[in-house]
């Protein structure tokens, strides 16, 4: 009885500090005129960074937060601060971005969504975020396993993120009815996005490195919705600093050899992984020893079974050699040569790291090879990113 005397007083004081936070939280949160909440499968990164540089552009005062490949906060001055976390990923950052924002006086803040989970993404906008502007870029076939089984599955739980009589862009086709319905239902204006409407801008001219096209169109919608210009949104989208999980192709001086990659990593899913590698074709007609080298993760079984289903299934230009590397690449292994009618011809190199792939691309791959990184970002995807940029072998 005397342990409950105890712990109830103390419970109440709890409560009470949490809810004293909350209300202090939505004062922040008010303050802040412009919040936009960026959703959907790929591109949610240069989204928003390609939105705040926009933005930025046009005179307001921005930070943004993304939550990709290296969690970044991106500050008005257009410094960034590496978002550091102790344990897994928790939606209640939005929170910190919030208050970070609010003290630094800005007039919009451009939120890249963290959460997979259906009632996560729900609550993070409905409490925390309570976006006044939407993005959902797209609908792909990734983390079936929390938000499927299927495709239309990942429609509904990203269609979480959805507020109330506000607005929201996005650039999906397949599922523009659906999200259709669900706006109309909560008295949001639903704006798609025109692959010609900004043509004239040459947009596509300007970025150091490759950008998706349909992210551009987006973020340019998004800009002058808000009253930028497309002429000067796009400049400050030109001059940005991409994520780290960016894509580009490029070609790089081996010693004696030369080859060409590209960085398709962060292109986890079937779909972005098979434009990652038709580019690269496209891109790279001298280099015709043509290499897939899949990353894999120890926490994303399913998706290695995906990219095994997805690279056996492209006959036009398959794989001359398949690379397997990182954690738990018997998935991956066993899932090809279950599913190959031939013998795809593979080398799995899970044992090496970064500087040791590299080197058996200098040893052991002829001097034409195109190498096309996919798979999964994390691990072994940025710590060979990270070597190339480095070793200072970059060519073009």
């Amino acid at each position: 009885m005397s342990e409950l005397l105890i712990l109830f007083p103390l419970l109440l004081i709890l409560l009470g500090f949490g809810f004293a936070e909350y209300i202090l939280h939505i004062y922040r949160r008010n303050k802040i005129p412009i919040r936009i909440h960026v959703n959907g499968t790929r591109g949610k990164s240069s989204v928003t960074r390609l939105i705040a540089s926009g933005l930025k552009k046009g005179g307001y005062r921005v930070l943004a937060k993304t939550t990709g490949t290296v969690p970044r906060l991106i500050l008005p001055d257009g410094s960034e601060k590496n978002i550091i976390r102790y344990g897994a990923p928790n939606i209640l950052e939005q929170k910190f971005a919030i208050k970070e924002a609010e003290k630094q006086g800005v007039d919009a803040i451009v939120l890249e969504c963290m959460a997979l989970v259906p009632f996560n993404q729900k609550v993070s906008e409905e409490k925390l975020i309570r976006a006044t502007h939407a993005v959902i870029t797209n609908i792909r076939e990734d983390h079936l396993e929390i938000m499927g089984p299927e495709k239309k599955d990942v429609a509904l739980a990203l269609s979480g993120s959805i507020p109330e009589s506000k607005v929201l862009f996005t650039s999906e086709k397949e599922f523009f009815p659906f999200f259709q319905e669900i706006t109309k239902r909560k008295k949001t204006e639903i704006i798609p996005t025109h692959p010609g409407k900004y043509s004239h801008l040459n947009y596509m001219q300007g970025f150091a490195y490759y950008e998706h096209p349909e992210n551009v169109i987006l973020a340019l919608e998004v800009c002058e919705f808000l009253g930028v210009k497309p002429e000067i949104a796009i400049q400050g989208m030109w001059s940005h600093s991409p994520d780290l999980g960016a894509s580009f192709f490029a070609e790089y001086d081996l010693g004696e050899k030369k080859i060409a990659f590209a960085n398709g990593f962060a292109a986890n899913d079937p779909r972005s992984a098979a434009s990652i590698w038709e580019n690269a074709i496209l891109r790279f007609p001298a280099y015709s020893y043509k290499v897939a080298l899949v990353n894999c993760r120890k926490d994303r079984p399913e998706r290695s079974e995906q990219m095994a289903k997805e690279i056996l299934s492209w006959k036009k230009n398959s794989p001359d050699l398949i690379l397997i590397a990182g954690e738990e690449t018997e998935v991956f292994q066993k899932t090809c040569l279950k599913l190959s009618s031939g013998n795809p011809k593979m080398e799995n190199l899970k044992s090496m790291n970064a500087g040791e792939v590299l080197g058996f691309f200098k040893i052991f791959l002829p001097s034409n090879s195109m190498i096309v990184g996919l798979g999964n970002i994390g691990g072994l995807g940025l710590e060979l990113l990270e070597h190339l940029k480095q070793t200072g072998m970059m060519k073009g």
